[in-house]
């Protein structure tokens, strides 16, 4: 799923973004929550939370930075940035995202 959201967003204005989410993800995780909430309850980082943390980061994430860290060669960083360190591999935080654009994480869908 979240490979078809990211060839899409190029296509699409970012306007329409949050449709897109709610379309092509949301309603995919509101349709079978009866079924599989409760191993959500009871494992916070089950792979559920984490693929749509991923679809939060894909649509909604600071592209610029995720780009620059992308940026590999060690040529074309700064200097003293050659090694990759412990910011290489920090993901932004999506608790920020979900509440600026009021989307429920799949625990509080469950628990709604």
């Amino acid at each position: 799923m979240t490979g078809a959201i990211c060839r899409i967003r190029h296509s699409i204005p970012k306007e329409l973004y949050l449709k897109l989410y709610n379309s092509l993800f949301e309603s995919h995780l509101s349709y079978g929550i009866t079924v599989w909430g409760v191993v959500v309850k009871e494992r916070p980082h089950d792979r559920l939370f984490v693929t749509q943390k991923h679809c939060i980061r894909i649509l909604f994430g600071d592209l610029d930075a995720y780009l620059d860290k992308q940026a590999t060669c060690a040529r074309t960083r700064e200097y003293g940035m050659q090694k990759l360190d412990q910011r290489y591999y920090e993901k932004e935080h999506t608790k920020p995202i979900f509440s600026r654009l009021k989307i429920m994480t799949i625990q509080n869908l469950f628990k709604y």
